[in-house]
Parts: C-alpha cells; structure tokens; sequence
C-alpha cells in the first residue's frame, strides 16, 4: 500500500522475512532462557531453508465481509514467502478497511480488488514488484 512500509520486491521480501522472524527467534529464546524447544528448533529449520532459497516471494491480500449483511468487507495485507504451500508473513499484516461495498454480486476479494488495484501503478494504491504474484483470496465463511 502506498505510504506503508512493506516489502514489495522479491530480494527485500526475503530480507524482511529473515529478520522478522529472527526477531522472534532471538525473543523466544530469550523468554526460554536459552532452552531450545520445539517451536525455537522449527523456526530456526524455517529460517536456514529460507537463507538457502527456498520459499517463493508473493503478497497476499485475504479478504472477507462480515456476517450481517456482507456489506462491510476487509482486507489483510502481508508480504511474504510461500513455503510448502503455506504463506508466511515478512512483516507485520496491513489491513484495509472496513469500507462499504455497494454491490452484493461481488466476492470479497473482487471488490476489494477494484477498490485498490489497477494495473497502472501511478492510479494504484496496492503497488508490487511485477516479478511477485499477487494472491487474492476471500475467506471461505459466509
């Protein structure tokens, strides 16, 4: 999103993502006292596969509506890594929204979509790296 501070090329990505998450992992052993436990070692597994290569950059944007009347929708926003099929986060998560939608045909994500995303990035306010996809996905509850 214009004037927020998240990751949209794939190199910054991948750096945000390793030092988010290394963040974390200093944290986490500091409150154990050093001990490594499962969730420390599993971490610590994700952060060398990623210092390898592994994982794929993408933005996410999640969308949903609430439950009343469907009318009100949002949208949270991350930049991160596909790893096995599963996104993960570089960065805290930028929500859009709630903002009212006028037209009850559309999904979450097309309407939101046409809310903040035009090809000509000077008129869009979601502006990403073409060399990172962009996945649009609503939230499959009712």
């Amino acid at each position: 999103m214009r004037g927020i501070d998240m990751p949209t090329a794939p190199e910054t990505i991948r750096s945000r993502f390793l030092a988010y998450h290394a963040a974390w992992l200093v944290r986490a052993e500091a409150e154990r006292g050093g001990c490594a436990g499962p969730e420390i070692q599993s971490l610590a597994a994700l952060l060398m596969r990623v210092e390898n290569g592994e994982g794929t950059p993408e933005v996410r944007v999640y969308c949903f509506s609430d439950s009343g009347t469907g009318w009100m929708k949002r949208a949270v926003i991350t930049a991160g890594l596909s790893i096995d099929g599963t996104h993960i986060a570089a960065h805290s998560p930028v929500t859009y929204g709630p903002a009212r939608s006028r037209d009850g045909r559309l999904k979450a994500h097309e309407w939101i979509k046409r809310r903040i995303w035009r090809k000509d990035p000077k008129h869009s306010q979601l502006v990403v790296d073409e060399r990172v996809p962009v996945r649009w996905e609503t939230d499959p509850r009712p």
